[in-house]
């Protein structure tokens, strides 16, 4: 995919030193200078106008979008990673568990396409323990380092990130045969409490998957497995901001408590594969029927969450909007942070001179306009109009 040429305009470009009113200036696909409209004018081959440039999204816990299910094929992470620019996302980690589904993404990264920019495996999974909110146990495979080995071959290098529940037998060692080849473990769909949870940090547990979700919750007497995430001030933390799975109140709370919250935390999507897709009654889905509310929601009849459907983007609009938070620090959790966890903070995750041209243009409302990725024009609203799995719809709508 050949690089672009151009500077780029506009009267906010959120840099890694705050915003600007001024220019982009990019060639061969990398940023070559950042200027100030009242230090000097040059020629813009695009002047966004109001319209705001910010980092492209790297989203590093995501399970497909509008139809696009990385499970399915190489194709299907192809179009996946194709639909995800439509939300500002330039960098990806596809979340998978199944090993057939660690080729696929495997083979994709070989490919030239347009798109986000996948950056690695994440394995969400298969050891968890999700046990739900009365605790019952529904079950979980049997942890075999052969398995572990396998899993870590087949991705050819590529696994970035191994979700699992610390609480299960032979978790221990898996962690540790991961982490000592460069793989951070997460802390995921654990039933642990807040005593155990600190315990199993100290084994090699580095991220937190989806903080307050799916683990036991705070209460003034248990801390449970959110308290000792939000209280130990090694690990990072993954956090859906919607406002839906974590209220605004709670994820107050976490910004507060956390030390040096700003930089721990990573802002994740984590959509199901009906993300994105038109108001709807859909089948097929890891929930079973599931609805995709016209606000953009993904429930079940009885109108509980089923997944997420609302992508990043949505959530830093949350964070800005409705909980005032400077746009500035918004960026750095969507975007510079988990390039600094995972290692990719020297060429991506913010507007910097000598980084990739990874940027999104936003209006006003947080809808994304354009998203460029390494230079080059990967998002156009006004042209890319056709990215919904068509497969899917045919397939999986009901109504």
């Amino acid at each position: 995919m050949e690089r672009e040429n151009m500077i780029i305009k506009s009267k906010r470009i959120v840099s890694e030193n705050g915003s600007i009113d001024g220019y982009l200036k990019i060639e061969d696909g990398v940023i070559c200078d950042l200027v100030r409209a009242d230090v000097e004018e040059l020629k813009a081959d695009i002047d966004y106008g109001d319209n705001m440039v910010i980092p492209g999204i790297f989203d590093t816990h995501n399970h497909g979008y509008k139809g696009w299910n990385p499970n399915d094929s190489k194709a299907s992470v192809l179009g996946y990673a194709r639909a995800l620019a439509s939300a500002a996302v330039t960098s990806i980690f596809p979340t998978v568990s199944e090993k057939d589904s660690y080729r696929y993404v495997c083979e994709a990264m070989k490919e030239e396409y347009p798109g986000a920019r996948i950056m690695g495996i994440h394995s969400e999974g298969p050891y968890l323990n999700r046990v739900g909110e009365k605790g019952v146990d529904q079950g979980h495979p049997e942890i075999t380092m052969e398995d572990i080995a396998e899993r870590y071959a087949i991705c050819e290098g590529n696994l970035r990130l191994f979700a699992i529940a610390p609480e299960l037998s032979g978790s221990k060692e898996a962690i540790r045969y991961l982490s000592q080849r460069g793989v951070r473990c997460a802390f995921a769909h654990s039933n642990q409490t807040y005593e155990e949870a600190q315990e199993s940090f100290k084994s090699g547990i580095t991220v937190i998957t989806h903080t307050a979700n799916v683990m036991s919750g705070l209460h003034h007497r248990n801390m449970g497995g959110l308290g000792a995430a939000i209280l130990n001030d090694d690990v990072f933390n993954e956090l859906i901001c919607d406002g839906m799975h974590v209220r605004n109140e709670m994820i107050e709370i976490i910004f507060r408590v956390k030390k040096d919250a700003f930089h721990k935390i990573m802002m994740i999507s984590d959509n199901v594969h009906f993300a994105g897709l038109p108001a709807g009654r859909y089948d097929g889905g890891f929930f079973g029927p599931t609805n995709i509310s016209e606000e953009g929601f993904s429930l079940t009849d009885t109108g509980r969450l089923a997944g997420s459907a609302k992508p990043v983007l949505y959530g830093m609009k949350n964070l800005v909007k409705n909980m005032g938070y400077p746009i500035e620090v918004v960026s750095q959790m969507a975007s510079l942070n988990p390039c600094l966890v995972y290692g990719f903070a020297d060429r991506k995750g913010s507007i910097r001179i000598g980084k990739d041209a990874d940027i999104a243009v936003i209006d006003e409302d947080f809808n994304c306009l354009y998203t460029y990725r390494e230079g080059k024009l990967v998002f156009d609203y006004e042209k890319d109009t056709d990215l919904d799995c068509e497969e899917t719809l045919k397939r999986c709508r009901i109504s």
